[in-house]
């Protein structure tokens, strides 16, 4: 008997390597004691300063950059 849930010859999509949370373009945004994540390259209408509101956990998009974020720049030039 045949069964409509046969799954011969599914292959499982890919795992995702890269991450937001290693993008470059991610800013975290402070409000009150929160960390909020924002992606510098997205926008979007539904959030105040127009930036789409982001989890570190998604995978990465097609804009994805590889290294230092925002704010570690920014450390990185206090320090010095």
């Amino acid at each position: 008997m045949n069964d409509i849930f046969n799954n011969e010859g599914y292959v499982e999509p890919p795992k995702p390597t890269k991450f937001c949370r290693t993008c470059a373009h991610r800013q975290p945004w402070e409000c009150g004691q929160k960390t909020i994540q924002y992606c510098g390259i997205r926008k979007s209408n539904r959030t105040h300063n127009g930036l789409l509101k982001i989890k570190v956990t998604n995978p990465a998009c097609m804009a994805y950059k590889e290294g230092k974020n925002y704010w570690e720049e920014i450390k990185e030039r206090k320090e010095k």
